[in-house]
C-alpha cells in the first residue's frame, strides 16, 4: 500500500480547467493503490461541504447557517477516524472564495475565509491543488464556443452582474477574461505562501494520468 500524507485534497482551477476529470482520475488511482478514496464533485447531493454558490446554481434554498466552519471541521475529523482520502472538486477556491472576490469583498475578508477553512481541515492535513491556465482569453473563448448557448449566456450574465465588473465598467467576454485573469493572480499569490500545502500545475485536461501522478507524488511528501 502506498503512503499518502494528505487526507483531503482540494482540486481547484478556472472553469473548464479539468478539475472534475482530475478528481475522478485521482480517486481511481488512489483506489488502485489500495487506498480508500472518494471524489465529491461540486453538485453531488451528498457533498460534505455546502456552499452558497452551489446552492444558488442548483436552485436550492440558501441556508446561511450551513456555510460556516463546522462542516469543514467535521469532514476533517471523519477523515482522521476513517483514514480515507477525500477529493473535493471546486469547493474552496471556486465556490467559496471566488464569489467573494466577484462581489468586491475586501481582500482581508477573503483571506480570512481561506485561512479559517484550511485551519478547520488541519487535522486531515489538507492540500490545495490549483490548475493554472496559461492563456485565459483563449481558454474561455474556446470554452464558450464548445458550450451550449444557454450556458454561455448565463455565464456572461453572471459576470455582468458582479460588483467586480461593474466597478470597472466592463461587460461580456472582456469582463469575464479580465476577471479570471485577476482572480488567478490573486489565487496563485495566496497559494505561494502555503508551502507544501499547495501545488500549482498547468491545466492539461487531456493528460489526467500524468497530472494525477504529480499530485500523488506531492501528497506523499511528509506534511
Amino acid at each position: 500500500m502506498s503512503r499518502i500524507n494528505r487526507q483531503i485534497i482540494l482540486i481547484e482551477g478556472p472553469i473548464g480547467a479539468g478539475k472534475t476529470s482530475l478528481a475522478l482520475r485521482l480517486a481511481e488511482d488512489l483506489e488502485a493503490k489500495g487506498l480508500e478514496a472518494r471524489a465529491f464533485l461540486e453538485f453531488d447531493p451528498d457533498h460534505p461541504i455546502r456552499t452558497e454558490q452551489v446552492d444558488l446554481l442548483s436552485g436550492r434554498e440558501p441556508e446561511p447557517r450551513a456555510y460556516g466552519l463546522e462542516p469543514w471541521a467535521r469532514l476533517a475529523a471523519q477523515c482522521v477516524v476513517n483514514r480515507g482520502i477525500v477529493l473535493l472538486d471546486a469547493t474552496l477556491i471556486q465556490n467559496t472564495l471566488l464569489p467573494a472576490f466577484a462581489a468586491g469583498v475586501p481582500e482581508e475578508q477573503i483571506l480570512h475565509l481561506a485561512t479559517t477553512r484550511l485551519a478547520a481541515l488541519a487535522k486531515a492535513k489538507p492540500m490545495v491543488l490549483y490548475l493554472h491556465v496559461d492563456d485565459m482569453a483563449d481558454h474561455l473563448e474556446r470554452l464558450h464556443r464548445s458550450s451550449t448557448p444557454s450556458w454561455s449566456a448565463g455565464n456572461l450574465a453572471w459576470i455582468d452582474a458582479t460588483a467586480w465588473a461593474q466597478a470597472r465598467g466592463q461587460r461580456g467576454m472582456p469582463a469575464l477574461i479580465g476577471f479570471h485573469e485577476a482572480w488567478q493572480i490573486w489565487v496563485e499569490t495566496w497559494l505561494s505562501q502555503l508551502g507544501d500545502t499547495s501545488l500549482v500545475l498547468r491545466a492539461r485536461s487531456e493528460e489526467t494520468t500524468s497530472l494525477s501522478q504529480l499530485v500523488l507524488n506531492h501528497a506523499a511528501k511528509p506534511s
